[in-house]
């Protein structure tokens, strides 16, 4: 077994956790919504973040066998498949989704700060720049869920994909 950093290896399972609830968040935030715009951004988001919860699992696998750090593909969040859309979004419906996008603002940011401070523990390359991308992975969903919010105060919609 590789020798690797107890406190890499507690982050990452940290992460992996932090990782699960931010899709199963954005999951149910989908339940919430009528097919359009809105249901596809919070159903996109957690997918992303289950592939940023099977890449730090695949990265653990890999610290407590015979390697060490993996190579990660970055992607970006981008609207896919999109029909129906701005929705419309008044009374309670929007109050939850305001909370809903706050959170995952809140959330998003604070994934950002923890990638980042890993970044900055490791001296292999491979990791420091899977946990940068993972970084500014989790920045562009915040200012996405930032753009959604000033619409939703503003324009009284979620308007993804538009």
């Amino acid at each position: 077994m590789v020798e690797c950093s107890k406190t890499v290896l507690d982050a990452i399972e940290l992460g992996m956790d932090e990782e699960k609830k931010a899709s199963d968040f954005y999951a149910d935030a989908a339940t919430k919504l009528p097919e359009g715009s809105g249901k596809a951004l919070f159903t996109q988001l957690s997918e992303f973040e289950l592939g940023h919860y099977k890449a730090l699992a695949e990265l653990k696998s890999s610290l407590t066998g015979n390697s060490c750090y993996i190579t990660y593909e970055s992607a970006l969040l981008e609207p896919a498949g999109v029909e129906g859309g701005p929705v419309k979004l008044d009374g309670d419906v929007q109050n939850t989704i305001l909370d809903i996008l706050t959170i995952g603002i809140r959330n998003e940011k604070k994934a950002g700060q923890a990638y980042r401070e890993l970044a900055a523990e490791i001296e292999d390359p491979n990791g420091v720049a899977m946990f940068e991308k993972m970084a500014k992975e989790e920045g562009q969903h915040a200012r996405i869920l930032e753009d959604q919010l000033y619409d939703v105060k503003n324009r009284g919609e979620l308007v993804w994909g538009d």
